[in-house]
């Protein structure tokens, strides 16, 4: 629902609480001040830290960066709701995209020497497939980004009633100053500590709502209410089933690690590959048991408000603003300075996402037409302050773009819309690249271009739910592609002359 549908009594947040965020805020840009004062060390210093990161570290913040606001408001809404714990089934899964990027591709791009992943593509197949991987990952993370931004924001203001534009602004400033005054090591530090935030903020609240109703009392009556669900048997694709999450769960992980730069740029940030697949694994193996965490706080509202019934909340429920719940129950429950805690892990769950895409967009704009097509063989002090503006003005687009959204029903239902068409046939694309014959580049691009039919067709032609559309994008780019290869080279897999030329 827009934010004017919402009418809930706004509780006093208290000048605590403030005090808290804004210290929050105040010390992400001091790490990021006090990174630059360091001394700049290039675009590779900016971009990759000149791979001096501690692995342990990385993989923490990649799987801060992997978490959001969608993710720690979302999941709780989903297991407060109808959904329950049906999510929780794709986690264990997670070790399987954590194998194949480690196996077969954390080592293929620290021995390419490349910052930009697509780079990577134009060497395998030609310029195009760089240009397509490019142009996808800058329409999906300035989209996300402004989604993500927009969710606390709008759940801040719903519950506190602190101005929306006020909320989006001050956070989209933030986040863009540490991020283009420190670039990743900025990043990667603030996201260690903002995962650590996270799960304090996520671990105070189950713990009062256990001491609240008892833990016999909160088993009882989650049972009562089958809030411990988890699989749906079948096979139907019209419907969202525990097989299919399982099978997305899987293919969106391997694009994800594999072709995502926010993600594949952090390869690069450790010393040695093992210790950037090490990397890989602490990341995944965390996101597990927070994964379940937040799962179990959504349970936790559940108990707590069946026991303690609130109208604020069934007005919630109402206008569709479930994922307004946790933040309601934060602000209106918990002790003064602990409320302001959550609420800060809130933030930072969308700031750990923001910042590692704003400097992957500046990266990518940077490696992939800056010195690929525009100002070639300039100095290495240039591509910095270049990059340094870049996130600047990435910073402004995703405001821009919150502001811009701020009407819309919910983030929660556009979300996997926006994923599917931003991050459409990529998967499809990398089996291209990494297919051992060099495959035609005018043969990627017809492939990927008929994934999006394909897309658009399951979209608003069928009734196929929305976890199995990467499935048969994904696959039409691969099976397009490679066919026309073999049909255009007479082998699956020469260069052409015009590639050649190109890359040259």
């Amino acid at each position: 629902m827009p934010e004017s549908a919402v009418t809930i009594p706004h509780p006093d947040f208290g000048i605590v609480n403030y005090g808290v965020v804004v210290l929050y805020m105040a010390a992400l840009i001091g790490v990021g001040w006090y990174i630059s004062r360091r001394g700049p060390e290039g675009t590779r210093g900016f971009f990759v830290a000149s791979g001096k990161m501690n692995f342990f570290i990385v993989g923490i913040s990649t799987f801060a960066a992997y978490l959001s606001a969608l993710t720690m408001m979302g999941l709780p809404a989903m297991a407060f709701g109808d959904y329950k714990l049906f999510w929780t089934i794709q986690y264990p899964v997670i070790i399987i995209p954590a194998f194949v990027v480690t196996r077969w591709l954390v080592g293929r791009y620290r021995d390419a020497g490349v910052i930009s992943v697509y780079e990577y593509f134009e060497q395998r197949i030609g310029v195009s497939a760089r240009l397509l991987g490019a142009f996808s990952f800058i329409l999906f993370s300035l989209a996300r980004s402004g989604l993500v931004l927009l969710m606390p924001a709008l759940a801040f203001h719903i519950v506190t009633g602190f101005p929306l534009e006020a909320t989006i602004v001050i956070m989209g400033l933030v986040v863009t100053i540490y991020t283009m005054l420190g670039g990743i090591t900025a990043v990667v530090w603030n996201e260690f500590a903002q995962a650590c935030i996270i799960f304090t903020g996520a671990t105070i609240s189950i713990i009062f709502v256990l001491t609240a109703t008892g833990w016999t009392d909160f088993m009882q009556i989650a049972a009562e209410h089958h809030k411990f669900e988890v699989f749906r048997g079948g096979f139907d694709i019209t419907r969202k089933l525990s097989i299919w999450l399982i099978l997305f769960a899987i293919l969106d992980g391997i694009r994800t690690w594999g072709t995502q730069q926010d993600m594949t740029q952090r390869f690069l940030t450790t010393p040695t590959t093992p210790k950037a697949k090490m990397s890989v694994w602490v990341a995944a193996l965390a996101y597990i048991p927070f994964g379940y965490l937040f799962h179990f706080v959504g349970v936790a509202l559940f108990v707590y408000f069946t026991v303690t019934p609130d109208p604020a909340v069934e007005a919630l429920k109402q206008a569709e603003r479930v994922d307004a719940i946790y933040p309601y129950f934060v602000a209106t429950r918990l002790p003064v300075g602990l409320s302001g805690l959550v609420i800060t892990a809130i933030f930072a769950a969308a700031m750990s996402s923001i910042d590692s895409c704003m400097n992957a967009a500046s990266a990518v704009c940077v490696e992939d037409f800056l010195k690929r097509f525009f100002q070639r063989n300039r100095s290495d002090r240039y591509y910095l302050n270049a990059a340094r503006w870049l996130t600047l003005i990435w910073g402004l687009v995703v405001v821009a773009l919150a502001l811009s959204f701020r009407n819309i029903p919910s983030a929660q239902v556009i979300w996997p819309k926006v994923i599917s068409v931003s991050t459409n046939g990529i998967l499809g694309l990398l089996a291209l690249v990494l297919w051992p014959r060099r495959i035609q580049g005018g043969a990627a691009v017809v492939g990927f271009m008929a994934s999006y039919l394909v897309l658009f067709y399951l979209m608003f032609g069928t009734t196929v739910d929305d976890f199995l559309w990467p499935v048969f994008g994904n696959a039409t780019c691969f099976l397009v592609g490679l066919a026309l290869s073999y049909v255009l080279t007479g082998r699956g897999g020469r260069s052409s002359s015009w590639q050649t030329r190109i890359r040259t």
